[in-house]
C-alpha cells in the first residue's frame, strides 16, 4: 500500500505485506543486536500500523537465520556511559521528567541534539511499548532465535510470542551486569507472575522454549521450520477480525493491571456499547441470523464454526465512519 506502513524505508527491518499482514523481518547482521536506530525503526513502524487500515496483523521475525533480538548491543550502551558520574533516584527522577515534560511541549528536535538524547529514545520507546498494548492490529512474535534483554521487553508487549522450538532461547541477563529492566518488566511479571520474572533475572541464563511455555512467556512452541508459515496463518485469521473491537478489547485486557475493577467494568461497558452500535457488528450479527435459519435454533458458532473461526463470515474491515478507540 503507497504511503502506508509497508512503504517505510528503515535501516534495521525489513517489510513486506500480504493481504492483512504486515511481515516485519528484524535485519541488524550480524547478531541483530538491539540498537538505538533498531528501537527508532519500531517506533516509526509502530506509529505508521496504527494508522493503516490495510494491515490487521504484524508478524515480526528475525531475518538473520538463528537470530530474533538477541539483546541490547551492550558495548555500545558501554561506550556511551562509560565514565558517566553516577546519579541519584531523585535526579534520575527529574532529569526522565524533564524529558517527558519537554517531548510532551514539542521539544523533541532540543533534545535530539542534547546530551539528553538517550533518555528521549528512552520515553519514545516507552509510547511505542504503550502504543502495542493499545494498537488495532495484532502484534505476533514469530521467535526463530535468541530472544534476551531488549529483545524480551519489547516482545512481551506483543500480543502473542510463538518460538521455533530449537535456536529460540529466552532470557533477561541484565542482572548480571548490575543493569535494571528499562522497558519490559512490569510486562513481564503480568505474563509469568513475580516470583518468576524475578528468578530468570537472577539466574541470568536463557531458558529453552520449552521452559518459555511452561513459564507462560511463549504462547506456542512450533518446529522451527514450520514457525514462520504457522504464525502468518494465524496473522491471516486474526487480520479478519475489525480493528476498533480488536483496539478496545486489547485496551482491556492490557490495562486491567493498572485501573481499578470499577474503572476496568466501565471501560468494557463503554466498549460494549461502541461496538454494539457499529455497523459492522450490526451486519454480523444480522449474517449470524441469516446463518442460523434452518438450524432449529442451534447456535452456528458449534454447527457452522468455521466461517467464524476463519473470519469469512464476512469482511469485517470495510470502511466505516464513527468513533474510533480513544
Amino acid at each position: 500500500m503507497d504511503g502506508g506502513a509497508a512503504g517505510l524505508e528503515l535501516s534495521t527491518l525489513r517489510l513486506e505485506q500480504s493481504g492483512r499482514v504486515l511481515t516485519v523481518r528484524v535485519d541488524a547482521p550480524p547478531f541483530n543486536y538491539m540498537t538505538s536506530p533498531m528501537q527508532r525503526d519500531f517506533i516509526r513502524l509502530a506509529e505508521a500500523v496504527e494508522h493503516d487500515v490495510s494491515i490487521g496483523a504484524v508478524v515480526v521475525t528475525g531475518a538473520l537465520p538463528g537470530r530474533f533480538i538477541t539483546h541490547f548491543d551492550i558495548s555500545h550502551m558501554s561506550s556511551q556511559v562509560d565514565g558517566t558520574p553516577e546519579i541519584s533516584h531523585a535526579a534520575a527522577q527529574n532529569l526522565y521528567r524533564t524529558v517527558r515534560a519537554m517531548t510532551g511541549l514539542g521539544g523533541e528536535r532540543l533534545l535530539a541534539r542534547s546530551s539528553l538524547k538517550g533518555l528521549l529514545t528512552v520515553a519514545r520507546f516507552h509510547d511505542m511499548a504503550l502504543r502495542l498494548m493499545h494498537s488495532p492490529a495484532v502484534w505476533i512474535a514469530a521467535v526463530n532465535g535468541p530472544c534476551g534483554g531488549g529483545g524480551l521487553e519489547m516482545s512481551v508487549f506483543f500480543d502473542m510470542r510463538v518460538s521455533a522450538d530449537r535456536d529460540a532461547c529466552f532470557g533477561l541477563p541484565e542482572l548480571s551486569l548490575g543493569l535494571n529492566t528499562a522497558l519490559g518488566g512490569q510486562r513481564l511479571v503480568q505474563l509469568v507472575g513475580p516470583s518468576r520474572a524475578l528468578e530468570m533475572m537472577l539466574e541470568a541464563r536463557f531458558y529453552a522454549p520449552q521452559e518459555a511455555l511452561e513459564l507462560g512467556l511463549v504462547n506456542r512452541v512450533v518446529p522451527a521450520e514450520e514457525l514462520l508459515d504457522t504464525v502468518q496463518r494465524m496473522a491471516e485469521r486474526y487480520a479478519r477480525r475489525p480493528r476498533k473491537a480488536v483496539a478496545l478489547q486489547k485496551r482491556i485486557f492490557n490495562d486491567a493491571h493498572s485501573t481499578s475493577a470499577r474503572a476496568s467494568l466501565t471501560q468494557e461497558a463503554i466498549a460494549a456499547l461502541m461496538s454494539m452500535s457499529s455497523p459492522t457488528t450490526q451486519a454480523a450479527m444480522r449474517r449470524w441470523s441469516q446463518m442460523q435459519e434452518g438450524t432449529n435454533g442451534d447456535s452456528v458458532f458449534l454447527t457452522q464454526p468455521e466461517p467464524w473461526t476463519e473470519g469469512t463470515a464476512l469482511d469485517m474491515n470495510v470502511p466505516t465512519s464513527g468513533p474510533t478507540p480513544p
